[in-house]
């Protein structure tokens, strides 16, 4: 079910999964918080769902060393709630990204992925009322960032 949630809340829960997780040992994961982020209207186990696998990609893109930084903020006109997790990994190649939202499609190992994440991501997000936009550059890394409307209830 879904009610105003709390992007903050949601990330720290999912890091307080994540840290037993023993892939994440070995990384830091840094949270930059804009403050003043207005709730959205979802569901929290959904929403947990979605960084989860943001993260895992992350991880996988910086071969399980380095850094992932998750950062939340409003947007200019305070109808939008952002939250990006970047990671400095080797990226995504720009015919690859056209790609990356869909079914099966992976760039990883077949022992590494279905190349399921992303799309039940979007599916999620989408679900939500939101959008999920990346900036990668090959070489230099990613950002993957959602975008849900602020609960106006």
């Amino acid at each position: 079910t879904k009610a105003p949630t709390d992007l903050d809340a949601v990330i720290e829960k999912t890091l307080k999964l994540v840290k037993h997780h023993p892939r994440f040992r070995r990384v830091a994961v840094g949270v930059e918080e804009g403050g003043g982020l207005r709730p959205i209207w979802a569901n929290e186990e959904q929403m947990i769902q979605v960084f989860m696998a943001l993260l895992l990609n992350a991880l996988d893109a910086i071969e399980d060393k380095g850094e992932i930084t998750l950062r939340t903020r409003m947007d200019e006109t305070g109808t939008t709630a952002i939250a990006e997790v970047v990671d400095r990994g080797h990226g995504i190649r720009p015919a690859d990204q056209k790609k990356i939202f869909e079914p099966f499609f992976t760039t990883k190992a077949p022992s590494r992925g279905t190349g399921l994440g992303l799309s039940i991501v979007y599916a999620i997000v989408t679900e939500h009322g939101g959008r999920i936009e990346v900036d990668s550059t090959p070489g230099e890394g990613s950002v993957f960032r959602i975008l849900f409307p602020v609960d106006a209830s």
